[in-house]
């Protein structure tokens, strides 16, 4: 059943690529095509694989990618077959350039803050902000499971204090335990790690449970320069 959308759409048809794994543990690797889009959401049509409502699955368009879950699916008895329904998980996340109306009217109410502000707004302290909430960052991350006899390497997504989400087609069971080693710039943070969220074919999220003195340095250190660059939380 398709739900009543509270914002405004755009419409656009574009191609996009869609991965991740579908409800019978078949890999999705294929292009779809935009219907409208908003701030959050979008509608695809052209899917022949089958996913259900509150699975997450990625797009990429260009560049950009993000995870999204399926929040409804066309009838297949009605015009709407062969389309879904998407809302970004990514909080800010807009991968649809900002040459589209939406990216227009985001930049425009910017500037229209910007107008109804002072022109020097002080910055509150890191004290203030939410030292927790996870910030995008670029790198590499290494996992191994104890024992295992050779480690993985994901991209990294994002990083807090507290742990960080990394992309790999091959995501370790919930309540796995691991060590991991992340690399972003000239960082190095090593960590024992256990798998708290899992995105078939797309990635997994893990919780620090062990840091040295120096590594909780190196990541509270990692944390600060993020918030001070304003870098996008996730």
């Amino acid at each position: 059943m398709q739900q009543t959308r509270s914002e405004p759409r755009v419409w656009r048809e574009s191609p996009v690529r869609v991965f991740g794994m579908d409800s019978t543990g078949h890999t999705i690797n294929q292009t779809a095509w935009t219907v409208d889009i908003s701030q959050r959401g979008v509608r695809l049509k052209g899917v022949n694989f089958r996913v259900k409502p509150g699975e997450t699955i990625g797009l990429r368009n260009g560049t950009e990618k993000a995870r999204y879950k399926v929040v409804w699916i066309g009838d297949p008895a009605s015009p709407l077959q062969g389309q879904i329904g998407l809302l970004c998980l990514e909080t800010g996340k807009y991968i649809w350039g900002a040459d589209s109306v939406a990216g227009e009217a985001k930049a425009t109410d910017k500037r229209a803050m910007a107008h109804a502000m002072p022109a020097e707004v002080p910055r509150p302290p890191i004290s203030n902000r939410r030292r927790e909430a996870r910030y995008r960052t670029t790198g590499g991350a290494k996992i191994q499971e104890p024992g295992a006899p050779a480690a993985q390497w994901a991209m990294l997504h994002d990083i807090s204090l507290s742990g960080c989400y990394v992309e790999t087609t091959n995501p370790l069971p919930p309540g796995a335990h691991v060590d991991v080693t992340v690399h972003t710039g000239d960082v190095q943070i090593a960590a024992k790690g256990e798998v708290t969220v899992v995105d078939r074919m797309v990635g997994m999220g893990l919780r620090f449970i062990q840091l040295s003195p120096v590594n909780r340095q190196r990541l509270e250190q990692l944390v600060d320069e993020l918030v001070q660059s304003g870098a996008a939380q996730a």
